[in-house]
């Protein structure tokens, strides 16, 4: 199928340019220029929208298998694509744990049947997740995982999270770290402070994230692995990586929408949908991951998207379930909060959601140009809305973003070459 997209600025992570004409074919990028001529199977009108090379969320939760009454790979993958995901890798913690060749397998093949949005599995590090045995990371590589954690699980034990390093060192690979003291969290389940006291709640401190985050970037530090820091909250922790890039530790962090755009003050009416893992933390915290992002000490936005059941969400705050979606709000709040607040520009949404996860992933993409993958999404950058249920195309409706006004709105996701989101059509 060949497609023709018209009149479009185009945003890369180190060029805009406007009135541009892109030819699809072939799943490539066929040409890009003013004026471009010729038959093709659709024309696009381009007019007044941004096209942004496909997004790729590189810490995402599907369910599937074992948990599909929350979402599956059909429903999570359609929800990606609505969020303009031409790729999301998605996290093991499913059942059964995704730590052999078998389930990786699984993953790759009923993604690449619904036909939405490429799915990357990260393998877990250890066996079921116990912190016991490093699963057989050549194996699980070679069928398709691009990347391993524990996630939901810090690795505790000292020399297995040193096994893991040297064994992703040796291979080429690389850990995705759920950096928490889960002996520090306790009861915990939102952050501790003034507004946990007010709502009455046990809290959790910014030490049961920056304990973890040290102890792992003084071990890549010293084995020389490849450590990715997932779902950064704090303060802290961002001056920890931070000053960990400075000296040379080959690490590699993320933050969610949710940690630049909202703070604790959302817990304290005890919504459910406000309870996530690390925990929405105070305003020094919010200010201090927009600088990690503006200085690029923050690699890339992932959403951490973690769909629930509006059952397992009712029973209140203290004993739902931690986690939020995150598919489909993800480009506007990252335009609500950090573009139109002049922290960041185009460029860098190109590259905080495309360019850097394409690149840490090593693969070819991350910009629209000629022979490039056909990855495309095109917004309005302009839009403004209220975001409710009715937006929603996951499965799962737990987000505390319910009734926010937003700017920016995918109108559609193309993926190798193939519409898989167009807004108007549905």
């Amino acid at each position: 199928m060949s497609l023709l997209i018209k009149n479009v600025t185009v945003c890369n992570a180190d060029n805009m340019e406007a009135g541009v004409d892109i030819l699809l074919g072939g799943g490539i990028v066929k040409e890009m220029g003013k004026n471009i001529q010729g038959k093709t199977d659709r024309v696009i009108d381009g007019q007044g929208l941004y096209a942004f090379p496909g997004f790729v969320d590189l810490h995402c939760h599907l369910r599937d298998p074992g948990f599909t009454h929350k979402e599956d790979i059909v429903s999570g993958t359609k929800a990606a694509a609505a969020g303009g995901f031409c790729a999301v890798c998605c996290m093991p913690n499913t059942k059964p744990v995704a730590d052999s060749v078998e389930t990786v397998a699984y993953m790759i093949k009923k993604a690449q049947e619904a036909g939405f949005c490429e799915v990357l599995p990260v393998a877990s590090i250890t066996q079921g997740m116990q912190g016991k045995e490093l699963t057989d990371f050549a194996a699980l590589i070679r069928a398709g995982a691009v990347a391993f954690s524990d996630d939901g699980l810090p690795v505790v034990e000292d020399d297995m999270i040193l096994a893991a390093m040297d064994k992703a060192k040796e291979l080429g690979t690389f850990l995705m770290l759920h950096e928490e003291d889960l002996e520090m969290r306790g009861q915990g389940v939102v952050h501790d402070g003034e507004n946990a006291k007010r709502a009455g709640i046990c809290g959790i401190p910014r030490a049961v994230e920056e304990c973890m985050t040290a102890r792992d970037i003084m071990y890549a530090e010293r084995t020389g692995a490849h450590i990715h820091i997932c779902h950064v909250s704090t303060e802290g922790s961002v001056e920890l990586i931070r000053r960990a890039k400075s000296r040379g530790v080959h690490v590699t962090c993320e933050s969610g929408p949710h940690y630049f755009s909202a703070t604790d003050e959302m817990i304290l009416d005890k919504n459910p949908n406000a309870k996530m893992n690390p925990p929405l933390r105070e305003e020094r915290d919010r200010q201090a991951v927009c600088r990690g992002i503006a200085d690029g000490t923050i690699d890339a936005i992932a959403t951490d998207h973690a769909p629930h059941s509006k059952e397992e969400k009712a029973v209140g705050i203290e004993q739902a379930p931690f986690g939020i979606i995150g598919f489909e709000t993800a480009f506007a709040l990252a335009v609500t909060n950090l573009v139109d607040v002049g922290i960041r520009d185009w460029k860098d949404l190109a590259r905080l959601l495309s360019e850097r996860p394409n690149a840490l992933l090593k693969r070819k993409g991350g910009r629209i140009a000629a022979g490039m993958p056909a990855d495309i999404v095109l917004c309005d950058v302009r839009e403004k809305y209220i975001y409710s249920e009715k937006d929603i195309v996951s499965k799962a409706k737990n987000t505390p973003f319910l009734g926010t006004e937003l700017c920016g709105r995918v109108k559609m996701t193309i993926g190798g070459g193939k519409i898989t989101y167009d807004r108007q059509a549905d």
